[in-house]
């Protein structure tokens, strides 16, 4: 039997607001029947890249299925990086490549779960993400592309002390 896991291609969207002078960074709070990372932080839309529809379709659908929103709201996400990792999960060392997108929310956006695999939704300012990162309530790869978002737009809004211990944290998940 192979310790390595077949490969695996996902759809994360991180969906920011600004509210007055901070920035918010929106989570979906996994659902506690899940078999994997039940009860655990995650981007609001993500989910698996099935082979028969294109990553922007399947953007559309786990946005839909995810977080109820149209692909009306996700067609002014902004495709960022692709991004290839491996990671150790039930001692198989597993290849995954994940399509990461970026949406500011300008429409006061409604979050509403339909397949049941998100019990609810949590607004973080962006200051505050290492409290979830501290206390390991984030699905493991979903930090990637909040890393993502902060290496884009950290000169915008986070200061050089909350950076310091983002990397602090992050070296902590190695």
């Amino acid at each position: 039997m192979s310790n390595f896991g077949f490969p695996a291609y996902g759809v994360h969207c991180n969906i920011w607001s600004k509210y007055k002078n901070s920035t918010i960074i929106h989570f979906a709070k996994r659902s506690k029947k899940l078999e994997k990372f039940p009860g655990l932080y995650d981007n609001p839309v993500a989910g698996g890249q099935p082979c028969n529809i294109s990553i922007k379709k399947n953007l559309y659908k786990e946005g839909k299925e995810e977080a109820g929103l149209t692909s009306k709201s996700l067609v002014k996400a902004k495709k960022s990086k692709t991004i290839h990792y491996i990671h150790n999960y039930k001692s198989k060392l597993n290849s995954s490549i994940i399509f990461i997108y970026h949406l500011q929310n300008l429409n006061d956006l409604n979050f509403k779960n339909e397949d049941g695999e998100v019990d609810k939704f949590v607004s973080v300012e962006i200051e505050n993400i290492y409290k979830i990162l501290e206390k390991n309530l984030l699905k493991p790869n979903a930090i990637i592309p909040i890393i993502d978002f902060l290496i884009l737009k950290k000169s915008d809004f986070i200061s050089k002390p909350t950076m310091l211990e983002l990397n602090k944290i992050m070296k902590s998940y190695e």
